[in-house]
């Protein structure tokens, strides 16, 4: 008999990816608040529910899954906006303490993978490991933080199959155009101007397709996963700058690029970098991705 996966928050970028990837491999069913029905519509096996997770429980007609991946987040920007912070880190939770109620008591569910973020880590010194302290620096860090603790929180005292996934700089296609390297694909390919900083920084970027493998190896090897902060990246920081030039010699762009047009963040961390010794230990396998030669593959895909 097939495994089921349930995918909490699967209509979006990160999503999609998973839900048709996992889709060749376990019966996927989707709970978003809003679902993509123009793309799902491509995937029939792939069943999907129109679901607010804030306010309500799973209902008790689906069975228990084997598998839960909590991609819900009322935040999705790294917005350093104190503005309705308790609301949203109080939507959050409840996401998450719904999802504990509804399945703590079933033993057929063997891992719940709560999403967290490099963002967490914020201005803590790189390369980040999973066991230092966390500073965040943005609200969305401190979101990401609660829930990851509060997921930790219900394994070690409640034995919940919880662990956390801390992803690095993701990119690939169906990506929010605001995030860096979907704007620069959507900017250079219609030559149109750039508008950066002067993108001195570095960070770890890992492309979406190598990242729903990597989820898909946590699953195999769920039992070495339970109660676990695993960050998921390519371990290798590449400067900003370099990132644009190499898009826009590979676009053959025309595109006027106005570095320092936009200032720094404030606190803005210019090396970001995941260890990925511990993800590599668990998987018996290594992590470093070529990321130049997976942009080039998604410049590809998505042109």
């Amino acid at each position: 008999m097939t495994e089921s996966v349930y995918i909490i928050g699967g209509s979006g970028f990160i999503g999609k990816h998973i839900s048709v990837f996992l889709s060749e491999y376990y019966d996927v069913i989707i709970f978003d608040k809003i679902i993509d029905r123009d793309y799902f519509t491509l995937y029939p096996t792939i069943k999907c529910y129109e679901l607010d997770v804030v306010t309500n429980l799973i209902p008790p007609a689906f069975e228990t899954p084997s598998f839960i991946l909590n991609l819900a987040s009322t935040l999705v920007t790294a917005t350093r906006e104190l503005k309705d912070l308790d609301q949203v880190i109080s939507e959050n939770v409840k996401i998450v303490m719904n999802l504990y109620d509804r399945f703590h008591n079933q033993n057929t569910l063997k891992l719940f993978i709560q999403f967290g973020s490099i963002e967490e880590y914020g201005n803590g010194q790189s390369p980040y490991v999973e066991e230092q302290r966390e500073i965040p620096n943005s609200t969305y860090g401190i979101l990401k933080q609660t829930t990851s603790n509060l997921a930790l929180l219900l394994q070690s005292n409640q034995g919940f199959p919880a662990m956390v996934v801390r992803p690095g700089n993701l990119f690939g296609k169906y990506q929010n155009d605001q995030r860096f390297v979907s704007y620069l694909f959507n900017q250079l390919k219609q030559n149109k101007t750039v508008e950066v900083t002067l993108c001195e920084q570095k960070r770890d970027f890992i492309y979406v397709v190598d990242f729903v493998r990597i989820i898909q190896k946590i699953l195999k090897r769920y039992e070495v996963f339970v109660g676990e902060i695993v960050n998921v990246s390519s371990g290798e920081s590449i400067q900003l700058k370099q990132i644009l030039e190499q898009m826009k010699s590979l676009l053959a762009s025309t595109s006027e690029i106005l570095y320092g047009e936009i200032p720094y963040r404030e606190n803005e961390p210019m090396d970001l970098r995941c260890s990925v010794i511990k993800i590599e230990k668990l998987l018996g396998e290594p992590m470093k991705k070529n990321t130049m030669k997976r942009l080039e593959d998604y410049i590809k895909m998505t042109k």
